[in-house]
Formats: C-alpha cells, structure tokens, sequence
C-alpha cells in the first residue's frame, strides 16, 4: 500500500473522472470484449507486428519486479503474437495518478494494477470495461469473496490477482529472553497489552509493538465485529452517504493503540502507511511484535533468519468478544481500459487470465505470502507439501478462508475512499499525540462525510 496525501487523493479523483469526459465515454452499460472477436494468441502472419500489451504494476523490488518480467517472457514464448512489456510503478497511487493522465492523452495502458479501495473510483470513471462472461467462467475455483469484492452492479472488472490481509509476527527469540514463552500468540488486543505489560516487566528497552499509521487496520477491526464501514449495505447495495466512524467497532481499537502507546509498548516509523518500514523495524531485533500484511512474510522470515532470530505468525489480534467474522479483501485487481482496441484488450485479458492461472497464483504466493486465491492453487501446494500445521503461509491462508460472507466482511464501496482513509490517518495520529478517541473520530466522521457528499456531487 502506498501514501495518499489528501491533496494527491483530490487531484487524482478530478483528473480520473475528468479523464473519462475527456475521452468521449459513454455509461457504464458500454460495449465489453467481444468474445467472438478474432483471438490474438494464434501464431501471427509473416510480416504482421505482435499485439503490443503495456502491462502496469507496484512491484518495484527486484524480486516481484523480476517475476512480472518472467511471467511475460514467457507468456510471449506460449503467445508469440504478444508482446507484453511490465511497467513498475512505485505504489497505488503514482499508478492511479499516471492512468489519470494517460488517459486525457489516449495513451492508457492495456492492463493496469487497482488496489481495492480504487474500484468504485475506477468504476464511475468509466475508463474501464467490464470483463465478459467467458472470462468470468475461468474463474470458477477463485475465492468466492475475492470475485464479489470486485463484482460491480453484477459484473465482474477487475480480475483478482494479490490479496493479502494482515496478521501478527513474533520476535520469539526476543520474547523467550524476556521470559515470555506462551504456546500461543496472543489473539485478542487486551491479551496483548498484557503480553506487552509482561515483556516490558522482562525487557525495558524493547519495544512491544509495531504497526503503521493505516486505516486500512480498522478497516478490518471493524469487519471482524461485524460492523460496517460505510452506509447504503456498505456502498454495495446503495451510493454510501456517511461512514460509521464513531461506532464502537471502530472507538475500541483507536482507544487501545492510544493507551498502548502511553504504556510506552507502541512504535512507528512516523511515516502514514508505511508497511515496508515498520517491517525493517521489526527485523533490527528491537520490537517484539509486528502486525502488517500476510503479504510479507517471506520477507519476514528469509530477513529473520538472516539476523538468527525466530518467527511465529498468528492471525490479527481482535477485541475481545468480537465474534471473529473475518478480514476483508486487501490487495489489488487487474484492469483493462475501455478505450483500447479490441484486439490489444483481447490480447491482454488473455495475459490476465495467464497471470491469474493455477500455476503463476501458487508461484506468487510462494513468492510474496499474497493469498493463492484459486482452490486448484492450493490444492497444488499442499501436494508440494506447502501447508503445514502452524506454520506462517497456512496461518495467513487459513485465516482469509474462515471469514464469513457478510456485508461487512465483503468490504466497503464508494468513491471517496482514499480521501476517508487520509481522514482517519489524521484522527490516528491526534490519538497517537494524546486526544481522547471518540472526539477524534467525532471529528473525522463530519469531515469524511462531507467528503463523501463532495464526491457524490461530482457525478
């Protein structure tokens, strides 16, 4: 996940739906892929240039970036009428912000990286079509909550490629000197105040824990009590028209992380949403707990390892009481603009759906520690003697697939995300500093809601 500034997340929402009038595009009822159209993939007449696919992605690191590259070399062996050239861009928001502007320029990309807070903006934008029907049948052993977080007024446009959600690691090693040695993490936010209490009794100078400054956190608190984010069934069955910020299921957490961080036993790097930080934190050995991504825990363990301290991961710490119902859809989806030729969109929802295939999701998954969203994935890696009992990559899996379909857990939809999502930031942060929660989130409540009115003005 990358930062968005509020005054990035304004200019990025003008300049997508100013893009979508500027190009002359009609509803969102508008023409998919033909299905029938000619496909591609076939073996080019002599003399005729490979179908140009322009692929745009946030992995920069050389590990992911180099397994984008992979992929596409060897999409272009299987396919030798494509081409398709993996752009990295640094994170969501620098992507969202150059698709804006290519746009206005009729110079989109084929294929785009959307996070998941970026749908519905992506959506009224009308700068992408929907994938079609075919497509979708591909899709039948994907996570039935993945395909429904990106099902859109009942059709599918992003097809689903990282997800992620977050969960706990532990500096065991750390925590044994401490004379902490309880079988299991804790899993509930009082039991690991106490487990903080403890280690700080054990071992002053270390830190307790380390998460980022992210909404996205108590985006998932609330859906683990079963609380929704946003009105209209959470902008899915109606436009949202406020949030819930003020509920309790948002309060309870905000006031703990408060009172942790009087207790001395909380640390961040200082940076909004700063994930790939608060993990280097974690690895200098110096906190004991770091609660970020499932998407990192390869590079938790091979950086642990390298340092010669033990790791144990457990599924997110919730309120104690809460019914556990589950985490929410983290992560991105694959787009493809409406404005592009028939053919290069054929041609690059035929490398998506490559991209997304058994094989590539359970080699990424290996990768990354992003989910292996289809079931034949996972199938494929527990022949490959991947999951174990207990250990990291099954925790993360495990957790995402014992969440229950709710409204709540199917995630919040509306427009105006990125700007809510700065808000709390801002009210997190007053919390961190020492203001009293439900007055911050009394405040964050009026000024989001007013956003989510602007938002819904300009349409």
């Amino acid at each position: 996940m990358g930062r968005w500034e509020p005054s990035v997340v304004r200019h990025v929402i003008r300049r997508v739906l100013a893009a979508a009038v500027c190009v002359g595009l009609g509803g969102l009822g508008g023409p998919g892929m033909t299905v029938g159209a000619p496909q591609p993939t076939q073996p080019r007449a002599a003399g005729t240039p490979p179908v140009q696919v322009e692929f745009w992605h946030i992995f920069p690191d050389a590990p992911r970036r180099q397994w984008m590259l992979d992929r596409a070399a060897e999409f272009g062996r299987l396919h030798p009428g494509i081409q398709v050239r993996p752009v990295a861009h640094a994170n969501y928001p620098q992507t969202f912000q150059a698709l804006a502007t290519a746009a206005r320029t009729g110079q989109a990309p084929a294929l785009v990286q959307i996070s998941e807070a970026g749908t519905q903006l992506a959506v009224d934008s009308m700068l992408f079509r929907p994938l079609p029907a075919a497509a979708g049948r591909q899709l039948q052993d994907m996570l039935p909550s993945v395909l429904n977080y990106y099902r859109v007024g009942g059709q599918l446009y992003g097809l689903p490629f990282n997800t992620s959600s977050p969960v706990l690691y532990a500096n065991t090693s750390l925590l044994k000197k401490a004379g902490i040695t309880a079988a299991r993490l804790p899993d509930t936010l009082e039991a690991l105040t106490q487990t903080c209490a403890a280690l700080k009794r054990g071992a002053k100078q270390v830190k307790c824990l380390t998460f980022p400054v992210d909404a996205w956190y108590f985006e998932q608190w609330a859906a683990q009590q079963g609380a929704l984010w946003v009105n209209g069934g959470n902008g899915r069955q109606g436009r949202a028209t406020q949030t819930f910020l003020t509920g309790s299921a948002v309060e309870r957490p905000l006031r703990w992380l408060g009172e942790l961080k009087r207790l001395g036993a909380y640390v961040n790097t200082g940076k909004l949403e700063d994930n790939a930080g608060v993990t280097q934190l974690f690895l200098s050995g110096q906190v004991a707990f770091l609660m970020t991504s499932s998407s990192r825990i390869g590079q938790v363990l091979e950086g642990s390892a390298a340092r010669g301290f033990t790791v144990q991961v457990g599924p997110m710490p919730v309120p104690a009481g809460s019914p556990r119902q589950g985490v929410v859809v983290g992560g991105s989806s694959l787009w493809i603009p409406r404005e592009i030729a028939p053919r290069t969109a054929a041609a690059a929802q035929a490398f998506a759906l490559y991209l997304t295939s058994t094989a590539n999701l359970a080699s990424w998954h290996r990768l990354s520690g992003y989910d292996p969203l289809r079931q034949s994935s996972v199938d494929r890696l527990r022949a490959q003697g991947w999951f174990r009992a207990g250990e990291a990559h099954t925790v993360a899996v495990e957790q995402f697939r014992r969440t229950r379909p709710t409204a709540a857990t199917a995630g919040a939809l509306f427009g105006s995300f990125y700007e809510v999502r700065a808000v709390l930031h801002a009210a997190i942060e007053r919390v961190l500093d020492g203001a009293d929660a439900a007055e911050a989130l009394r405040a964050a409540k009026a000024r989001a809601d007013q956003i989510i009115r602007a938002y819904n003005a300009r349409l």
